[in-house]
């Protein structure tokens, strides 16, 4: 996984909150495309899991390692999928887990990802994996943190609020250790019942400088 670039204010804020024990369990990530939302929930996901945390992770512990090798079981990375094609819905949910793992396995070898397809979705059957997952104790006996990127996928269409509304009782009462970051472009996508839930955290633009040196370091020819 790239190192994340930038938002050092941001990260300076919820470092203090996590250590000062108020950093809340539902956050809605919001800002541009491309500044690193969903790589900045991963970075959280890695200082709460962390075995040595200050205001960064250590980067060095087992929890460390794992989360940056997107290979932590306490941490769940949750993105658009297409629908699932099984009627049943038990096993909706379970190919849900495996187009999601396939992703991740996508991601773990080539980092610079882009967008979603048009037509994937966080659907029924993704929401329906989530509270699987969050019905478990935790692995490793520390938090469990959920990552659900492109939030406002919950709503692929107007008519379709069925995910969305699902997710509402975890997003009302998580269970006890258990954080949600969700991230999103626009917070005006989601239904107001899931802005009403989270408490939001807003991104700038990166610093071209950031970029720069970013693209120039990273970036194969």
């Amino acid at each position: 996984m790239q190192p994340l670039v930038g938002h050092e204010a941001v990260r300076r804020r919820l470092a203090e909150a996590r250590r000062a024990g108020r950093l809340p369990q539902v956050l809605l990530i919001e800002g541009p495309v491309g500044v690193g939302k969903q790589r900045l929930a991963l970075w959280l996901g890695q200082l709460l899991l962390c075995e040595a945390p200050g205001s960064e992770p250590c980067g060095s512990c087992r929890a460390c390692r794992r989360v940056l090798e997107l290979g932590h079981p306490d941490l769940h990375w949750i993105v658009p999928i297409p629908r699932p094609k099984a009627g049943d819905p038990d096993k909706q949910v379970d190919e849900a887990g495996e187009a999601v793992a396939q992703v991740i396995q996508e991601r773990r070898q080539q980092p610079l990802y882009g967008p979603p397809e048009g037509l994937a979705s966080h659907g029924v059957a993704s929401v329906r994996l989530i509270q699987r997952r969050a019905s478990l104790t935790s692995v490793e006996g520390g938090p469990r943190v959920f990552v659900i990127g492109h939030a406002e996928r919950l709503v692929p269409q107007e008519s379709s609020q069925e995910a969305a509304n699902a997710l509402l009782k975890l997003l009302e009462e998580p269970p006890a250790g258990t954080y949600f970051l969700l991230t999103t472009t626009d917070a005006g996508r989601l239904l107001p019942t899931v802005r009403s839930r989270v408490v939001p955290v807003r991104l700038g633009r990166l610093a071209d400088a950031d970029v720069n040196g970013f693209l120039e370091r990273y970036l194969e020819p």
